[in-house]
Parts: C-alpha cells; structure tokens; sequence
C-alpha cells in the first residue's frame, strides 16, 4: 500500500467537501493518506484518512523526519500563510535527499513569489500591470550601518511622484497582515519615524474591485481558474469572510481577464511551479493590476473548484503521482455560479432549509483569532441564476440569516438588475 502525507497548518475543514472527494481515489489506488496539521481540530470526516496535530512551531526538518518515520512514499502541501509555504519547500528540499516527492513550489519559486518586492519586480518584468512602490530599507531608515542623511527625503519625493493616498506593506507577511495606511506626506512622515523590524514596501493605492485567481499544475501545463470577484478595494486590508465572495460570468471583465490568464500560464512555465498558487488583484476599467503572488493553496481554492468542477486537490494527487498532465480538456471554464457570503448563525433549521432548497458546497463557521465566522458556500447552474435571489429572499423571510445588502449583492452578482424584483416575487407568491 502508498503512503502520502499531507501537510496543513489552518483548519482542514476550509478544504470540504473537495478533499474529502479524494476518498473513492485513494481507496480505488490502493493509497493510505494522513494529516499533518497544527492549526485547529481534525474530526473522522474531515480528512480521508488518520491525523496528527504537530507543533505550530515545528522546523521543517522536525516534519520532515516525521513524515520519513510514519513511511511516506510522497507528500502534498496544503500549508497557509506563506511562511509556512516557504517551510514545506525547505522539506521538499529535505526529502529529495533521500528520494521521496513532494508537491510544493521549488525553494527559488516560493521565496521569489512571498517576498512582495521581489514578486512586483517578477510581474513587472513578465509585462504584468502592477501598482507603483517604493522598496524601504528599514535598516537604512534607522541609521544602521551606513549613514544615508537624504535616505527619508528620497522616500518622501519618490512617495509623491507615486501620489497618495499609498499603503505599507512589509515584505513577508499576507492576509493583510501589517499593512497601514498612509493618506497623505505628513502620515507617511510619521511612519518613517517609527521603529521598524524589518523592510516594508510603499504601493499607491488602487482603486477598483478586488478579486484573486488561482493557478494551479506543473510540468509545463497550468489551469487558471476563473476570477474570483470580492468587493470595492479599500484603503487599507480588508476581511474577506466578511464580505460576498463569487464567481460569475461578466462579460466585459472575462474578456479582459483572457490575455492575463495566458501570461499567467507563461509566468507559470518560467517558475516551473509545482502546485497551485493564489493572485490578488484589483480590476478597474479593463485592466488587471496584480497586487502578489501566494505560493500556495487559498482561501478562494474552494469557490474555484465549486464553480468549474475541476478539482485542485486531484490535480495535486496527479501532480504526485505522475499522471499529470493529463489528456483531459480542462479547458472548460466557468460551469456553475458560487457564492460565499457571511450569515449570522448556522442554526439547525437554517441549515436544514438552505440545504433542501439551495446546492450547499458547506456550511462552516471558520474560528478566526479567536472569533467565529459562520458563513455558507452555495452554487447553481449558470442557466438557473436568475432564479437565486427569489430563493435567498424567500430563506431570509424566514431566517433572516444574513444582512440584507448582501442580497442585493448577490442580485447585482447573478446579473438580476432589479434587486426588489425578488422580494415583490416572494411577497406575491
């Protein structure tokens, strides 16, 4: 019997139902699977296969000799944030020594992509939009080592040449995390007289939408999955399980976005990447501006395979096994519309309705920092979507399970012009 391991470090449950589907493989393939994990709690349907939570702080050779000793013949990474992306690369490192395969991105690949000066230098150089920055130098800031007296002065002049309002960024961080504001020169001032760790970057801000796409593969063939659309770009981070999450057809948008899948693909082939990563982007007015790369599966992986049927986590298992590529088309694209939207509870009768009267991809409620995020993942057909907010309106006179603007959202998102049509519809019935 094949061993694979697997290696996680958020909950598990964010891969539901998709992992979960590799079951009848490994079964029909005679594989045995497990879990490595530090972050959360891993029940008997959470993973197809046993677990074992590990240290949040486990070097990459402590998991590397674990994986060695439970007697893997190969290995997929599933670990979140970047950092840890960049641990399971050192253990893909590790393991080639004594010649067990890992899926997960080359050492040179995930320190370029987490690395956000270094990623915008990359997309620049393969012709990507990007926003404008300016890389600081934090130890220069600070007067350490060599003395630079115009070093605030040139960051100040080039900061103004880029305009306001820009954001600090440090380099090896995600999620939004240590990200500020800055709106005007006298704030920047400010922020270059503080005390800093580490070197950040200064990126005008951007206005548009915020979306993401994955790109997932290896080998030379790459699937880019469609555009996963998230709202207005704010001035500072935003908190994605708060807002409505989706993947619909726009005309307009996916005809711009077709040019940028292809050099997406090319930009694959150069890094020769061996998994699936996450792009943040802003789209205003026909053009894509790539924010940064994560080296990595995301949080928008699920939406992605709900709305095409092409399944990441199979790809990775082909990925490993070889049999990648395929001889299949995965050229199809957009199959279903997804939605993923926050709700205020996941009471038992809630999740009954909407799961009897709506295509449920999960129920969940994600604990993050200590607070919970009930949301809910849903589907229909792309020929159904008209029909969506009459049945989101009907569950919420019912429920009211979330706030309303997101129904109107929803609405806007399916194409539905007329967002009250579905309450008259509903009130009419």
């Amino acid at each position: 019997m094949r061993r694979i391991a697997f290696l996680r470090s958020i909950e598990i449950q964010q891969t539901k139902p998709f992992l979960t589907a590799l079951e009848a493989r490994l079964q029909r393939e005679d594989t045995e699977a497990k879990l490595f994990y530090t972050d959360g709690e891993c029940g008997p349907d959470d993973f197809p296969g046993e677990s074992e939570k590990i240290a949040g702080d486990i070097s990459a050779d402590e998991l590397a000799k674990k994986v060695i000793g439970w007697g893997a013949h190969g290995v997929i990474s599933l670990s979140i944030a970047d950092e840890n992306a960049l641990r399971d690369s050192v253990v893909r490192r590790r393991l080639e020594t004594v010649g067990i395969p890992m899926v997960a991105h080359s050492l040179a690949a995930t320190s370029l992509t987490a690395n956000k000066w270094e990623t915008k230098r990359l997309l620049g150089e393969h012709g990507f939009d990007i926003p404008p920055g300016v890389l600081v130098d934090s130890d220069v800031l600070a007067g350490r080592g060599l003395r630079i007296p115009a070093y605030v002065d040139s960051i100040l002049i080039q900061t103004a040449d880029m305009g306001y309002p820009v954001l600090s960024k440090p380099l090896w961080d995600c999620m939004g995390a240590g990200m500020v504001p800055l709106a005007d020169e006298a704030e920047l001032e400010r922020h270059l007289a503080e005390p800093h760790s580490g070197n950040f970057i200064l990126e005008r801000c951007v206005s548009g939408e915020i979306c993401s796409v994955e790109v997932v593969g290896a080998r030379g063939q790459y699937v880019v999955h469609p555009v996963v659309w998230q709202g207005p770009a704010e001035i500072g981070p935003v908190f994605n399980f708060g807002r409505l999450r989706y993947v619909a057809p726009r005309r307009q948008a996916d005809l711009a976005f077709a040019p940028v899948a292809e050099k997406l693909k090319k930009l694959a082939r150069a890094l020769d990447l061996h998994g699936a990563v996450g792009l943040d982007m802003i789209y205003e007015d026909g053009v894509y501006r790539i924010l940064e790369i994560n080296p990595r599966v995301t949080g928008t992986t699920t939406p992605c395979i709900a709305s095409t049927g092409f399944n990441t986590y199979d790809c990775l298992l082909s990925i490993l096994d070889g049999t990648w590529p395929d001889e299949a088309d995965h050229g199809h694209g957009l199959q279903r519309v997804c939605l993923q939207f926050p709700v205020r509870e996941l009471s038992p009768e809630f999740v009954r309705d909407v799961t009897r009267e709506l295509d449920v991809v999960r129920t969940q409620s994600l604990n993050i920092d200590g607070v919970d995020h009930p949301n809910v993942i849903i589907t229909c057909e792309l020929d159904d979507r008209a029909e969506l907010p009459a049945k989101l309106e009907s569950l919420w006179q019912r429920h009211e399970f979330t706030d309303r603007s997101f129904l109107r959202q929803i609405a806007a998102a399916v194409g539905v012009a007329d967002a009250e049509a579905a309450e008259t519809a509903v009130a009419t019935a």
